[in-house]
């Protein structure tokens, strides 16, 4: 039971990061390896707003600061180079990271950072394991979060109009649709998500500028593991690869874990590159 209460609120960070890569790539069909780094904006926008505001509001802060991030970075970066296809497009989500990396470095420095916990007080005992009363708030954020959408993507003309683009981005253009409005709320939406569910976590371990790189990584075998399109299944991929994380730490070594996960990645990629679904790579594509 600890195993499995030590790996939830991981889990839901490493989902929560697969969701936003879900998120844009059902859109657009790019990667975003940039979704780490504006997690970690997310996660300091939260620590700077604590100063004023009181947790759940930073919180809040956060996912704001990260989806307004993640908008300029398509603007900026991503729809002037639009013409340019979707490789180059994803080879600039890394120099975008590092320069949000670096940005970071500048103002924060390297030092960690936290704040006060939404509910403050000792851990909470369940069948014999521990868990912290902030990391029953990162899961329950996250699965809020993964409500949200699905109720978005299937209940909204908005949704419907962006689940469209997924499907078929010319055929979307040509009924009507304004495909950079759907670009622009696929940003902003993937940038929250990331955002608000890593601020959440601050209160109940610390961030660091450099934590975004391998955060990053981790949710992106979460949405190999959703096939790229399915975000409840990326959900579940999260909490698997935390899963393996733990047992790693705790049947190896900590320091190998890391390791041991990323291993996981390039089997991934080898052997079922279309994750968990049923679907072939080339019916999605």
């Amino acid at each position: 039971m600890q195993l499995f209460l030590t790996a939830l609120p991981a889990g839901a960070i490493y989902g929560a990061l697969g969701v936003a890569y879900v998120i844009v790539h059902r859109m657009t069909g790019m990667v975003n390896f940039a979704v780490g780094d504006i997690a970690v904006v997310g996660a300091f926008g939260a620590v700077v707003a604590s100063a004023v505001l009181p947790p759940i509001g930073a919180i809040l802060v956060g996912a704001i600061s990260a989806g307004v991030v993640s908008v300029l970075m398509y603007f900026l970066a991503i729809h002037p180079l639009r013409k340019q296809g979707l490789m180059v497009q994803t080879i600039v989500t890394l120099g975008v990271g590092i320069a949000v990396r670096s940005a970071l470095q500048l103002v924060f420095g390297t030092g960690p950072y936290q704040f006060a916990p939404i509910t403050a007080g000792p851990a909470i005992e369940i069948a014999g394991g521990v868990i912290y009363r902030q990391s029953i708030w990162v899961v329950v954020i996250t699965v809020a979060a993964y409500i949200g959408l699905a109720y978005f993507f299937n209940r909204t003309l908005t949704g419907k109009a962006l689940s469209a683009c997924a499907v078929n981005r010319y055929a979307a253009g040509i009924v009507g649709i304004n495909l950079v409005v759907m670009a622009t709320i696929a940003f902003a939406l993937s940038g929250a998500v990331a955002g608000v569910v890593l601020a959440a976590q601050v209160p109940s371990s610390f961030i660091t500028i450099g934590a975004g790189f391998a955060l990053g990584l981790k949710g992106f075998i979460a949405a190999i593991l959703g096939g790229f399109h399915n975000i409840g299944l990326t959900l579940v991929g999260g909490f698997l690869i935390a899963i393996v994380e733990t047992l790693a730490a705790v049947s190896v070594f900590t320091e190998h874990a890391p390791t041991i996960v990323f291993s996981l990645l390039i089997v991934l990629l080898i052997l079922r590159p279309q994750g968990l679904t049923r679907k072939l790579v080339a019916e999605r594509v």
